[in-house]
């Protein structure tokens, strides 16, 4: 099927919850799910923080059920590059309640790091993930230690895993500097793609560029329907979804953000459909 042809559309799970991420949301889960659904998406990532401390996930899956939704990404999990898997017992159980595809992940650690062990510690990863179903996106980010799609692929590579491909979120693709001509060369590692805009002009700061100023589709000047139609004529088949990380939409009801976000990534798709 065309990357561009009918398709589900997940809410990020950083895009509904009303709040930076560095804070808890300030949405219930029964209302962003609700809200979703409203505004047309299919699916919603949840965070290893979901999960209740007693680790019963059945409270969970009556939230989101409620609104006939699907949770086929869970996110973001970190630590594994440090050697940190705390957070993998909530990714698991959360995987196994809903049947999700993909937990994404980052990489934050540095040079500190060897390569050879970072391709180790993925490695394990992704053998845990496995274990559950589940892929392991690797998400490249500007001004991080993996900024581009080609370093995520080279430790996908190095590591071996079978179950694990590249998250390809259009702000830090756009960010980075990459083309269409660099994402040939990793058309075939693509397990999800990330809808966004950004400022024409990024803010000082990196991070609070990235963070509070990752806007919804059609909000910024990213040619989002000329990259979904490079994409589609590289041969990309992948799953779709908003991920937005921005003050202005979190200050909105969560029904209205939810609007905002899958009609600006509609508008997106339906626009690189249309013969130029």
């Amino acid at each position: 099927m065309s990357l561009l042809a009918g398709h589900d559309l997940v809410a990020s799970y950083f895009t509904l919850t009303g709040a930076h991420l560095s804070r808890p949301p300030r949405h219930d889960l029964a209302a962003r799910a609700t809200a979703a659904a409203a505004a047309g998406f299919t699916g919603l990532a949840l965070a290893p923080a979901e999960l209740p401390a007693d680790g019963d996930p059945s409270a969970v899956v009556a939230a989101v059920a409620s609104a006939g939704l699907a949770v086929p990404e869970l996110e973001p999990l970190r630590g594994w590059d440090s050697g940190d898997h705390g957070q993998e017992a909530a990714v698991f159980a959360l995987a196994d309640a809903f049947g999700s595809r993909q937990v994404t992940t980052i990489r934050l650690v540095g040079d500190e790091v060897p390569d050879d062990l970072l391709a180790e510690r993925f490695a394990g990863l992704a053998a845990r993930a496995a274990e559950h179903g589940l892929t392991v996106g690797l998400e490249p980010r500007a001004h991080s230690p993996m900024a581009t799609p080609d370093e995520a692929a080279a430790l996908i590579v190095a590591s071996g895993a079978a179950n694990a491909g590249i998250v390809l979120d259009a702000y830090h693709v756009h960010r980075a500097g990459v083309g269409l001509d660099d994402l040939a060369r990793v058309t075939d590692r693509i397990a999800s793609i990330q809808l966004n805009d950004m400022l024409a002009v990024p803010r000082e700061d990196p991070a609070q560029d990235a963070l509070e100023y990752r806007l919804v589709p059609g909000a910024g000047v990213i040619d989002l329907t000329g990259w979904l139609a490079g994409l589609d004529g590289l041969g990309v088949r992948a799953p779709l979804a908003v991920e937005a990380l921005s003050r202005e939409l979190n200050d909105l009801p969560v029904h209205e953000a939810a609007h905002r976000a899958a009609e600006g990534a509609r508008s997106a798709l339906a626009a690189a459909r249309r013969p130029v």
